[in-house]
């Protein structure tokens, strides 16, 4: 019997190119985040995807989404976005990761994409990806880091 594939993705993974995550035929989208700017253009932007507010940096707020996911029997894929030039957005992400990591165990062949921003926190994840590869490929999860220049801030106007 198949099951709907099932994609989690946080807030910040709205600014990448969502064209691969429209719903196919089954699918499961789900956006957990808990700005409500970005939460609304998520149901704009993703019809059908279903949102979950969460607070990453809350390890009960991560349980309770890894719930919903477990309840849903499991992770396919989970797209993770951050910006490095912050240590606590890195150690959330990292955070997240050990949370869903049961759930991407049920179905062999998931996988993790980070799309993460340059800066100093980078070289702490890639630490923590590196003391899990081994793990990962054993769970037969694939794990995809890219890696986005900084993009300027823009000033705010007066």
């Amino acid at each position: 019997m198949s099951h709907a594939t099932v994609t989690l993705l946080n807030e910040a993974a709205l600014d990448l190119p969502l064209d691969q995550l429209r719903r196919a035929d089954g699918a499961v989208v789900i956006v957990a985040g808990s700005s409500l700017v970005r939460m609304t253009l998520a149901e704009l932007s993703l019809p059908g995807a279903q949102m979950i507010w969460t607070d990453f940096r809350q390890s009960a707020s991560l349980r309770h989404l890894h719930g919903v996911i477990r309840d849903l029997g499991g992770l396919d894929r989970l797209v993770l976005a951050g910006n490095a030039q912050d240590g606590e957005a890195m150690f959330s992400l990292m955070c997240a990761i050990l949370t869903f990591l049961p759930s991407l165990r049920r179905k062999p062949g998931s996988e993790v994409v980070l799309a993460i921003q340059e800066g100093p926190a980078l070289e702490s994840l890639r630490a923590f990806l590196q003391r899990l590869d081994g793990r990962m490929a054993q769970d037969r999860i694939r794990v995809l880091l890219q890696i986005q220049p900084q993009r300027p801030t823009q000033p705010v106007a007066a």
